[in-house]
């Protein structure tokens, strides 16, 4: 699966079949607050809202941001994935 990042729309973003998931994030000073995924309804458990999450979360890391997380999505994604506890 390809991720796009779409950062003047602060999105990253999958495309399959016509449909686009998605992850929005909104940057402030020294950091992106993740304030929410989509996955349509054709394109659910197929693991694209955890590859975006986890896209937008490595992104964080690489650039050396700090991460809010608002999302309830992502929220629980990084509750599951304790090694992205530290970007918090």
């Amino acid at each position: 699966m390809e991720i796009k990042h779409n950062e003047q729309m602060h999105l990253f973003e999958i495309q399959d079949n016509g449909k686009t998931a998605v992850v929005e994030y909104k940057p402030f000073d020294g950091g992106i607050n993740i304030v929410h995924t989509f996955v349509p309804k054709p394109l659910q458990s197929k693991g694209y809202g955890s590859a975006l999450v986890k896209q937008a979360l490595d992104y964080a890391r690489e650039k050396k941001l700090k991460v809010i997380i608002t999302c309830p999505f992502a929220r629980a994604y990084v509750a599951r994935h304790k090694e992205y506890e530290d970007l918090l």
